[in-house]
């Protein structure tokens, strides 16, 4: 039995996959750092379809951008093929690193084509050679040993070409598959054939005539126009052959054993994957199970707990669900001087002894999301105390995008190996649960092993970024703070959120009623393929653009259209409405625990620019522009006895501007209390009294200028001609020329470095500004103007919030900080504090950092947060 050889056209599996994820409107993939990867991950795909781990004789072969011989015998080959993308281009290495890793040979060579390559290889006695392409050029070097392997759509149809089958398709042997390319050429490889003569001509012809030089030679037999396109196509065809014939017998600087595979190394492979953060692919890496290398005791006693001794010690809390307000333990994972325990959940929760180490402040802990272990021991009754490291937020600060990733991910960002993926152990969705073996104890186990054996690594990359405060001053201790504040929640009404439900539930139903009326008929108002209908169709509104699924019916669309019937006004109410009682009506409902508050939880390491988010229920998102959503807002109230204190950074981020591009003019205005849109509006337009309009249209541009406002967007904002909006920038950028200098030399320096950094260091990494793709390079800019601004202003109110918070509690007051929304914060201050309170308050937000400029903040007090105004 032969051996089993394997070629591969690495050029057209790879533009097979590149085209396969680069289609019109497809957002290309793309890793944090901003390396495109979507030809590697479907090459990967396609590949490994193709192989093995079992085949060990593999050879991908590649083009060269040199020319060849068929270059030199018509300059016109291949000439007008399409550039290769950039976004393919910067890949290719990257796949060549993939086929390192898993030990296949990748192989081209000066003067040759892929073709040649593979057609001299083809050659190889005693092989059953199988190669693969969607190249038919190919099918010439099939023959009993030769099976040629065609792609089509990716891998989902692969057609295979045998001697037998050749015959069967095209009623042509594999040798008269060069004459058939000779005859009617290639218009992709821009290879002429003869002009007029297409696939069915050409192969009744070599039917008839057996070959190529045959049907030149019986051109005057065959006659007519078709005799005529042969005889004027004589050289043209000749050529073609030539160009079409692939060389079987090339002088290749391949020894035939450096095709043997090298061994597979899984967790290289799998370090590669994650790498390029293809963690899809990775969980498919079937590793074998190894004894772990170090000894896991199980502790569900005193008697073996006393046993142990440490000072420091790494602990990861395996929590059953990311909604920490109601997850169960699954087990507790310990390592410290090269010994590893796991933690039974029912004795952690029943044991006064574990409870005295985890409240026991002299034993330190290093952990991995600080503040949902803080909040989950908060629900038992417990106050974990010690804790000094927090590798989520550690890793966040190094890289903000990791923050969003699961255990395994995160650490795989700094070469870490060993750790499973979530899925692999517990499963997902609903079938999510512990395991029946004890595979979870090894995993809780392992990722205290990370804790602690990427602890010291962690502390250097922050000393190298000058980020070390970052951590330990600033998002460390607020994961305390906001600890205390998710524990303590908002008190919610219920009564007021039924109440409210009615309400609008009132005015949807009159509104559907009334827009059925005006339609002339009952219809789902909420589905957008009847609603188009209904517009268009119906009642032959104007602008209807018709797609695959039917009419747009957005509101840009609707917009547009409120001048051509009332129905449209109707409808946007309608909608509005609908999404008001979806979202927080019914969507607030479940929130409301039995204590009567709802919980939030803050997501603080999940943004690039380091502002807080909110989730389960998202309560920076309760709306404020419309009356009837800020009406939402009198759910939410004051305890007994209490008020609700509202404090409100006023323009934070253009006073950070001001301090950060050293506006003089700027920072004057602020200090001097004055109306800095006022101020600008008198500059810009050259007035000494500024109207109602000027300064609305001074405003957004003092406020879009943060955002790198495009000329577009302002003329698009302030209802003026694209010319006017850019002659408004330019004016604004010579009133205030320190803002145009901040911009050129902060993406001059992100260009340079790949990040720019916030007043504590806080960095954004903009891969952007080196896209091939101008308008990702334009985004980038942007991002690098803004982001030093918006992540300076929250860097800012984190801090207000930790001494607001340090001083509240030094006090020994009842009040508290109970919700974050971006530059505002709402405390729960009971009436007998409220002086104190906001006097801290005050204190805390106007001093939390030294600016050139002023801070200022507005205060204000009610019942419930509507109040607050």
């Amino acid at each position: 039995m032969n051996k089993k050889l394997i070629l591969v056209d690495g050029n057209s599996i790879v533009f097979r996959a590149y085209f396969a994820t680069a289609y019109p409107g497809a957002t290309l993939m793309q890793t944090s750092k901003g390396e495109y990867t979507n030809a590697l991950f479907a090459f990967i795909n396609m590949f490994e379809q193709i192989i093995t781990d079992q085949d060990d004789m593999i050879l991908v072969a590649f083009d060269t951008k040199e020319k060849t011989k068929r270059h030199e015998m018509y300059q016109e080959y291949k000439a007008g093929r399409a550039k290769m993308p950039e976004e393919l281009a910067s890949q290719l290495d990257i796949i060549n690193e993939y086929l390192d890793v898993i030990g296949v040979t990748h192989y081209r060579q000066a003067g040759y084509e892929a073709d040649d390559i593979i057609g001299t290889l083809s050659k190889t006695p005693h092989y059953d050679i199988h190669i693969y392409s969607s190249d038919k050029d190919l099918l010439q070097l099939v023959s009993n040993n030769v099976t040629v392997h065609l792609l089509k759509k990716g891998m989902k149809e692969v057609h295979h070409f045998t001697p037998e089958k050749i015959i069967e398709t095209y009623e042509l042997t594999h040798l008269q598959m060069i004459d058939l390319k000779g005859l009617m050429g290639d218009p992709s490889d821009n290879i002429p054939g003869i002009p007029g003569v297409g696939e069915k001509t050409a192969i009744k012809l070599l039917k008839t005539y057996g070959s190529l030089e045959n049907v030149l030679a019986h051109a005057d037999e065959i006659g007519g126009k078709l005799a005529e396109k042969i005889k004027e196509g004589h050289e043209s065809a000749l050529l073609s052959k030539t160009l079409v014939t692939i060389d079987t017998n090339a002088s290749l600087d391949l020894a035939f054993e450096d095709i043997l595979r090298n061994p597979l190394d899984q967790d290289k492979r799998i370090k590669f994957l994650q790498r390029y953060e293809l963690h899809m692919l990775a969980k498919k890496v079937k590793v074998e199970e190894t004894t772990s290398e170090y000894e896991i005791e199980v502790i569900d006693s005193d008697e073996k707990f006393s046993s142990l001794s440490f000072q420091t010690c790494a602990m990861h809390v395996e929590l059953s669900d990311s909604n920490y307000h109601h997850a169960e333990l699954w087990g507790i994972g310990l390592a410290f001087n090269h010994s590893y325990v796991f933690i039974e959940p029912i004795y952690a929760l029943t044991s006064s002894l574990f409870r005295q180490f985890l409240e026991n402040p002299d034993i330190i802990k290093y952990v991995y999301d600080a503040k949902a272990i803080y909040v989950f021991f908060k629900w038992k009754g417990l106050e974990i105390k010690g804790i000094t490291f927090d590798l989520l937020l550690s890793s966040y600060i190094i890289n903000a995008h990791l923050g969003k990733e699961e255990f395994n991910r995160v650490v795989s960002a700094f070469d870490y190996t060993g750790i499973a993926y979530e899925d692999d152990i517990y499963g997902k969705g609903v079938k999510k649960g512990l395991p029946e073996d004890a595979r979870h104890q090894k995993h809780i186990v392992s990722k205290a092993k990370a804790i602690l054996d990427l602890k010291e690594k962690q502390d250097v990359l922050l000393q190298e970024k000058n980020q070390f405060h970052l951590l330990y001053d600033v998002e460390l201790p607020l994961s305390f703070v906001l600890g205390d504040m998710e524990f303590q929640g908002i008190d919610a009404n219920i009564d007021t959120l039924n109440q409210l439900g009615d309400t609008l539930k009132s005015r949807i139903d009159i509104l559907e009623k009334t827009i059925q009326d005006l339609a002339g008929m009952t219809f789902n108002i909420a589905s957008p393929k009847q609603l188009g209908e209904i517009l268009f169709d119906h009642l032959g509104l104007p602008s209807g653009k018709k797609t695959k699924t039917g009419y747009s019916t957005n509101v840009d669309v609707l917009e547009k259209l409120t001048k051509h019937h009332p129905i449209i006004e109707h409808i946007l109410t309608y909608r509005s409405l609908s999404k008001l009682y979806s979202t927080y009506i019914e969507g607030l409902r479940p929130y409301i625990l039995s204590d009567g508050k709802i919980h939030t939880i803050y997501m603080q390491a999940l943004t690039t620019t380091g502002r807080l988010s909110s989730t389960d229920p998202n309560l920076q998102n309760i709306p404020i522009r419309s009356e009837e959503g800020r009406l939402i807002r009198q759910i939410f109230h004051a305890s007994k006895d209490a008020l609700l204190l509202g404090a409100d950074y006023s323009q934070i981020e253009l006073r950070v501007l001001a301090d950060i591009a050293n506006v003089e003019a700027l920072i004057e205005s602020f200090n001097k209390n004055e109306d800095i849109h006022e101020q600008t509006a008198k500059k810009v337009f050259h007035v000494e009294t500024v109207s109602k309009e000027q300064r609305r249209q001074a405003k957004a541009v003092n406020f879009g200028i943060i955002y790198g406002i495009s000329a577009w967007s302002l003329a698009d904002d302030i209802h003026v001609s694209q010319k006017e909006a850019q002659q408004f920038i330019d004016t604004y950028l010579t009133i205030y020329p320190e803002i145009k200098t901040y911009m050129e030399e902060t993406v001059a320096f992100a260009k340079t470095h790949g990040y720019v950094e916030t007043i504590l260091k806080r960095r954004r990494y903009i891969p952007e500004l080196t896209s091939p793709v101008f308008m990702q390079r334009a985004f980038g800019e942007r991002t690098a103007m803004n982001a030093p601004i918006q992540g300076s202003a929250a860097d800012i109110i984190k801090l207000a919030m930790i001494e607001l918070h340090q001083k509240i509690k030094h006090a020994k007051l009842r009040s508290s900080l109970i919700l974050q929304v971006h530059d505002e914060l709402i405390l729960n201050v009971y009436e007998d504090e409220l002086d104190d309170v906001s006097k801290i308050v005050e204190d805390a937000m106007k001093h939390a950092i030294d600016m050139k400029v002023s801070l200022d903040i507005s205060m204000d007090t009610g019942q419930s947060w509507y109040e607050v105004k």
